[in-house]
């Protein structure tokens, strides 16, 4: 009988649980969905605290208030993301990186003249190099002739007389040096031939016939090449000094013996190229 009784007690008291848990779990429609701590903070006093502390003869009781924990904690995730969806968009102001294109480009700046003006990207820009204009050949030569004859002077001999027909002639020569930097006399004749310069050789006053006559400058010549940079007069000191440290050179050109000079100088865009004639007779006279 007593264990009737405790068990309409319990079906009693299970009945009335059942009821107010019914009655006074909020509807989570009416929660206003302000914002994520608001939704939070009406979850835990509705439904956590009053069941779990008033059930406790059994365990199938508890089982019901995780199932309506579940139900509700679906809905306040959704109105969660929402806020999450609304603050995209300000991830959307970044193109604003792209202001880049604005810098100018080859393809994007032509000139007026319908050409492309090409943009130097350097940091720091290269400095722009702009190498002086080679001196003239004439003028070269002009100053080597002069410093042999100090040369010649400095050592108690006399000047060498420049002579404007052998100058022609050592001009001549370096045209040929450039393709043959050597003292061939074929090329000497040639030079000579060429310029109808020099001794003329007739075969048939020595009484030979058959021979070809010809034309011959019959002088001394130092060659010389080199890639010598700065000044006209600094240059020509270097060929000029050159010429005074080789023995070999010096023998004729700074010889008191030889009177006569003459200098060619040409430049073909990277060597210089000197023919320096000596003579001990003026060749423009004959």
């Amino acid at each position: 009988m007593k264990k009737i009784i405790i068990l309409l007690l319990c079906c009693g008291v299970l009945v009335s649980m059942v009821g107010c848990g019914g009655n006074t779990a909020p509807p989570p429609i009416e929660s206003p969905p302000t914002t994520v701590s608001e939704t939070i903070i009406t979850e835990t006093p509705t439904e956590t605290t009053p069941p779990v502390a008033t059930v406790e003869p059994t365990e199938k009781e508890k089982e019901p208030i995780p199932t309506e924990s579940k139900d509700q904690a679906t809905e306040p995730t959704t109105t969660a993301t929402e806020p999450t969806a609304t603050a995209k968009p300000k991830e959307e102001t970044k193109p604003a990186v792209t202001t880049k294109p604005t810098e100018p480009s080859a393809a994007e700046n032509p000139t007026e003249n319908g050409c492309i003006t090409i943009v130097e990207t350097d940091d720091p820009p290269k400095e722009e190099i702009i190498l002086p204009p080679k001196p003239s050949a004439d003028i070269v030569a002009q100053k080597v002739a002069e410093y042999i004859n100090q040369f010649r002077t400095e050592q108690g001999d006399v000047i060498a007389t420049v002579i404007p027909g052998l100058t022609e002639y050592c001009k001549y020569r370096c045209i040929q040096l450039k393709t043959n930097f050597a003292h061939d006399t074929d090329d000497q004749r040639a030079a000579a031939e060429a310029l109808q310069y020099g001794e003329y050789v007739d075969w048939s006053l020595y009484g030979i016939e058959g021979e070809e006559n010809y034309y011959t400058a019959n002088v001394r010549e130092a060659i010389g090449k080199g890639n010598w940079g700065g000044t006209a007069d600094e240059i020509a000191y270097s060929i000029a000094n050159g010429f005074r440290n080789s023995i070999g050179h010096w023998s004729y050109v700074g010889s008191s013996k030889y009177t006569y000079m003459a200098v060619g100088v040409m430049y073909d865009g990277y060597y210089w190229y000197v023919c320096v004639c000596m003579d001990s007779e003026n060749t423009d006279m004959k």
